[in-house]
């Protein structure tokens, strides 16, 4: 195997804190995990999945020149790798495809948050968008149909499922030696502890300090009006004015504050929702803790 290619992938879940946990990760001198590529984000290759994702994504990594283009400018790092959270969904072909290509002492990271959190900040996130138009309830009882429906759709809509980890976290301890699994909850409360942790797990400085205090890709927001949102996101017209107008940066100025005036905070989760879902994920959530020697029950409360 070639020294510039991975030894260590970071792979899910979705809405956990992968995005902090990559741009932590790629602040120590001795870790390289590629984020931009000719001016692209290429942060989530999802390489390893690709027959799963190439057609529902905008973005991607789908050849295996381009995959090892990622880790061209490879120094003497001595941990390389990259963080894709479908790695953990689709865990079957994202296994076959790691063997195959890295080899099994590649290390694997999971983090993994309370399933029925995640499956609402994930609804959320989606809604931000055009892509989903449902309530967090509708979307629940329809994602499996929705799936096969509509070819395009970002698998991320599968809320519910996602948040199975039982099976996903299983086939990954049974096929690799080194996992290292992280539970959000105390990525929350001990950032810098778990980052130490994950130093040591990868055989690199656990001494170097990261500036753990930004968050990213941080959810909290919804849109106020669903004609406002459609009306500025579809609204192609306005984007191409504004685009001609003015600078990229005077750009994300101007949606920032766009954002702050027709967003608000996100709503709770309605109560008999999160009741359903903890009824729904308990035994999966039970054996998870078994799995794993983690006591787990704070995420049945």
């Amino acid at each position: 195997m070639s020294n510039n290619l991975p030894n260590f992938l970071v792979v899910g879940a979705a809405k956990s804190g992968t995005s902090s946990l990559h741009n932590y990760l790629n602040q120590h001198p001795e870790i390289f995990m590629p984020s931009f590529r000719d001016g692209v984000n290429v942060k989530e290759p999802q390489f390893f999945v690709r027959e799963s994702v190439m057609d529902r994504l905008h973005s991607g990594i789908w050849n295996w020149q381009d995959y090892k283009d990622l880790f061209f400018q490879v120094k003497d790092e001595k941990a390389i790798g990259e963080a894709s959270v479908f790695y953990l969904y689709y865990f079957e072909e994202a296994i076959n495809n790691i063997k195959k290509y890295l080899g099994d002492q590649i290390k694997i990271i999971i983090i993994l948050r309370n399933p029925i959190d995640r499956a609402y900040s994930a609804y959320q996130h989606v809604s931000r968008s055009m892509k989903e138009e449902l309530s967090f309830e509708e979307a629940l009882d329809s994602e499996k149909e929705r799936l096969i429906k509509d070819t395009n759709i970002t698998p991320m809509i599968r809320y519910y499922d996602m948040g199975l980890y039982y099976n996903m976290v299983q086939a990954y301890m049974q096929n690799f030696n080194n996992v290292h699994l992280i539970l959000h909850d105390d990525f929350l409360e001990s950032t810098e502890e778990e980052i130490k942790k994950v130093f040591n797990f990868l055989g690199v400085k656990d001494s170097v300090k990261v500036n753990t205090k930004r968050k990213y890709n941080v959810g909290g927001l919804s849109w106020k009006s669903k004609t406002m949102k459609s009306f500025l996101l579809n609204n192609n017209i306005v984007k191409r004015i504004i685009k001609k107008l003015v600078t990229k940066k005077i750009r994300k100025t101007i949606w920032k504050r766009i954002i702050i005036l027709f967003t608000s905070k996100t709503p709770r989760m309605k109560h008999l929702t999160r009741k359903t879902l903890i009824m729904k994920y308990k035994n999966d959530i039970v054996k998870l803790s078994n799995l794993i020697n983690r006591d787990l029950t704070r995420w049945l409360n």
